[in-house]
């Protein structure tokens, strides 16, 4: 079964923005909201696009309102991930 934890979600964001961002991402600063990290909603939105292909997964965009930091969109795709 795939998982995917903060080192699958750093790959992603290292993938996306070649390096530039994903060092803001780590334990500490999970639960911090997106904004408050620099990413705006395109940028949130082009992590997640990827995160879709990568991990064949589906984020409605309805649902990605609600997952403001890095997280909660971490344990939703883990979620979707389990109930595959």
């Amino acid at each position: 079964m795939a998982e995917f934890t903060i080192t699958e979600f750093q790959s992603v964001v290292n993938d996306c923005f070649d390096g530039a961002t994903s060092e803001e991402i780590k334990d500490s600063t999970l639960h911090t909201e997106f904004t408050d990290l620099g990413f705006d909603s395109l940028t949130v939105y082009e992590i997640v696009t990827r995160i879709q292909d990568d991990f064949k997964v589906s984020v409605p965009d309805e649902q990605l309102d609600e997952l403001t930091t890095p997280a909660a969109l971490i344990q939703y795709v883990q979620g979707q991930l389990t109930t595959v």
